[in-house]
């Protein structure tokens, strides 16, 4: 009797065990661009999800896209992942948008809130034109088609994967569609909409997925999320992995160390250009940085501060700006990558560019550039009055700033006279009548 409890007992154990395990799930979160940050932090966390004993693993996105590759790393951890992975669109309000839209579309189950959207799947690229259209509508240049197809046949392949619109997913890369959370669960694009986490857990309870071929339940019945949050380094590694603030921190790193060279001891120029520099180099190890359009950016700092000392009639200027634009545009231009500046960011900069050029520049240029106004030689042009009157050797003493010098003057100068300070010769005066 006793025996045959204690097998009753082991048995029970077994099959609670996979339940224990299914009760908890990992919950991670994408909130802002997608990027190889990003994506090493989504990418850990789905392979920690069978080694905690979650169930399954919920992420939550928020964002307006990213970069191709980091899109395509995390999809590869979704696609072979030992667990279900659900792909939330959250809170409300939050967007799926380019790179958001394809790991919606890898996800074994893909959810929404209200108020969200989902789609803008077009690749985009300063260096891409897909205006020009051949005769059967479809981009006109070779590497526009490349990219393009390219981008379809993966929206094609996910979408059939998982047994989502394929006709959408394509529409969405060729035209940039989009859809409203309820226009995306009535077209298939989605299989959930829910109000919040809870609705979620009550919607996924005993839901059957394919997770490499296999059928697989999800159970969130006293269920336990087990969170995992970027790490301090993690985040401000992901601060810096965006291609606006790159672009930012190589202006801040040109004008600082150039200003420190141009006015040594400032300290302050360079201090910030060189912590500038720091920063860009460890976002250019993250990012796909072109060398052209850093030495584009450069020349651009470098033409608009010759336009302060050389009369070029806007020439300097025009080319600056040029540089500058172009370099930007290029800086992450990779159509296979993504990740490109937006032409507004350029602008914007550019303007601030040009006024911090033409104003502060230009001043410390004008300060280096008018008299000295202290020390010795910043009594030239000074008024004083004669102490001592001058001798045959036009030698005399005057006073000026309060001051007793030592003066000389080939004019004959008497007690009292008011004389204007002409030159300085060491500790003499050189001194005319007023």
């Amino acid at each position: 009797m006793k025996r045959t409890f204690f097998i009753i007992m082991a048995l029970l154990g077994i099959l609670a065990a996979p339940l224990a395990a299914e009760e908890r799930y990992i919950l991670l979160t994408l909130s802002g661009s997608v990027n190889p940050i990003s994506a090493d932090y989504l990418v850990r966390g789905i392979e920690e999800a069978p080694k905690t004993g979650a169930g399954f693993v919920v992420i939550q996105i928020d964002t307006p896209g990213g970069m191709v590759n980091s899109m395509r790393d995390i999809n590869k951890a979704i696609m072979t992942s030992d667990v279900p992975v659900v792909v939330y669109t959250y809170p409300k309000g939050a967007q799926a948008a380019s790179a958001g839209a394809y790991i919606m579309l890898a996800a074994h189950v893909a959810v929404m809130a209200p108020g969200t959207e989902i789609g803008a799947m077009h690749p985009v690229g300063p260096s891409l034109d897909f205006l020009p259209r051949d005769e059967r509508g479809d981009p006109a240049g070779p590497m526009e088609k490349k990219v393009l197809n390219m981008m379809v046949s993966y929206a094609r392949s996910l979408a059939q994967e998982r047994r989502r619109n394929v006709q959408w997913a394509e529409e969405a890369v060729k035209r940039a569609v989009t859809s409203t959370y309820l226009e995306a669960k009535r077209n298939n694009v989605i299989d959930l909409i829910a109000d919040d986490m809870d609705d979620l857990m009550r919607q996924l309870h005993n839901r059957r997925v394919l997770v490499k071929g296999k059928p697989v339940v999800i159970r969130t019945a006293s269920h336990a999320p087990l969170a995992i949050d970027m790490d301090w380094k993690q985040r401000f590694l992901n601060f810096f992995a965006d291609p606006q603030i790159v672009l930012f921190l190589l202006l801040i790193a040109a004008a600082g160390i150039g200003f420190e060279i141009k006015n040594p001891g400032m300290i302050f120029p360079g201090v910030a250009g060189g912590v500038a520099l720091f920063l860009f180099l460890m976002a250019a190890r993250i990012l796909p940085v072109n060398i052209a359009g850093i030495a584009l950016i450069l020349v651009a700092v470098a033409l608009l501060v010759l336009e302060l000392y050389i009369q070029s009639y806007g020439l300097l200027t025009i080319g600056g700006i040029a540089a500058f634009v172009f370099g930007s545009m290029i800086l992450f231009d990779s159509p296979l990558t993504g990740g490109s500046i937006p032409m507004t960011t350029i602008i914007a900069m550019a303007l601030i560019l040009l006024g911090f050029i033409f104003i502060v520049v230009r001043a410390v240029v004008r300060v280096h550039k008018s008299q000295v106004t202290t020390g010795v030689e910043g009594l030239v042009g000074e008024e004083g009055t004669v102490l001592v009157a001058f001798d045959e050797r036009g030698k005399g003493k005057v006073r000026v700033h309060g001051e007793i010098w030592d003066a000389a003057s080939d004019q004959a100068l008497a007690e009292g006279d008011e004389v204007v300070v002409a030159g300085v010769s060491g500790m003499l005066l050189a001194v005319k009548k007023k």
